[in-house]
């Protein structure tokens, strides 16, 4: 079974060698790494070259936003199975093994998901279940992010394209969430997909400093969390759930005296609603 992994990138030159050399390390050998560049210079052409002798490319460009990036890179694939790595995420030298023999020993599996973990191997970009699941359309919130959603190549000509009105650099108000929407529809095709936490994928936690940036990166990656659970019909009670814990987290972090992460979590809450209601 051959991988193909689609990673769209822009603005990164480091973090690709580290995710590149993870990738040389690899115990499984037979994929290939589609690189969609939406640089206006050619850092990422120097590196592809440097390790074109060790690992197999695709090089192409588009245009930004990173779903307009994910769909330009799918038109491309000859991999049986499917991922797409985040240009700052890498790979432990066992992970594309580990997956590889999940698929060969399940055919009735369409997709499998991980968690994602920092260097130290503390859990990073979110909650993560420490259980074995079938994911469905609630729980995927705590079983998926884009970097460790692996999936069988039918089930994504099955999904589509990625909306390229979610996204990071999609130019609109909804800066997160298309990974997600696009594995609900793999889910409710219906096809099989499963969450083991012992899949895990390195990526930094993002959310070390709170700061402007940190708080910009809320309300975008909110607003598309909101924006997800509008197009997909979720019931009322639901979305109040997912809002209720960000107030929540904003009222205990208020009661620590730890004003900045209230207010992380009060953006949260008030543009999943709007997103929401978007």
């Amino acid at each position: 079974m051959k991988f193909s992994l689609v990673m769209a990138t822009l603005g990164r030159s480091v973090e690709i060698e580290r995710l590149f050399n993870s990738l040389v390390n690899q115990t499984y050998k037979n994929f290939e790494v589609i690189v969609v560049d939406q640089n206006e210079d050619d850092r990422v052409v120097k590196l592809v070259d440097e390790f074109r002798d060790r690992l197999e490319f695709v090089y192409l460009r588009s245009e930004k936003g990173l779903s307009r990036a994910r769909n330009v890179g799918l038109k491309h694939i000859h991999g049986e199975l499917v991922a797409f790595p985040d240009d700052d995420c890498w790979y432990k030298p066992d992970v594309l093994e580990f997956v590889a023999k999940q698929f060969l020993a399940d055919p009735e599996l369409r997709g499998l998901t991980g968690r994602s973990v920092d260097g130290n191997g503390v859990a990073s970009q979110g909650r993560w279940s420490d259980q074995i699941l079938t994911v469905d359309r609630y729980n995927v919130w705590k079983c998926a992010t884009s970097y460790t959603i692996f999936l069988r190549a039918e089930a994504v000509i099955r999904a589509g394209q990625f909306n390229e009105a979610l996204g990071v650099g999609a130019g609109t108000r909804w800066g997160a969430g298309e990974e997600v929407n696009f594995l609900l529809r793999v889910i409710q095709a219906p096809m099989y997909v499963r969450y083991d936490p012992n899949l895990r994928i390195f990526h930094p936690e993002p959310l070390m400093v709170m700061d402007d940036k940190a708080f910009s990166r809320a309300r975008l990656y909110n607003r598309g969390f909101g924006r997800v659970l509008g197009l997909s019909g979720y019931p009322f009670y639901f979305v109040f759930y997912l809002i209720f814990r960000s107030v929540a987290g904003g009222m205990l972090s208020a009661l620590r005296m730890d004003f900045k992460r209230a207010k992380y979590y009060w953006i949260a809450a008030s543009q999943r609603f709007l997103g929401w209601i978007d």
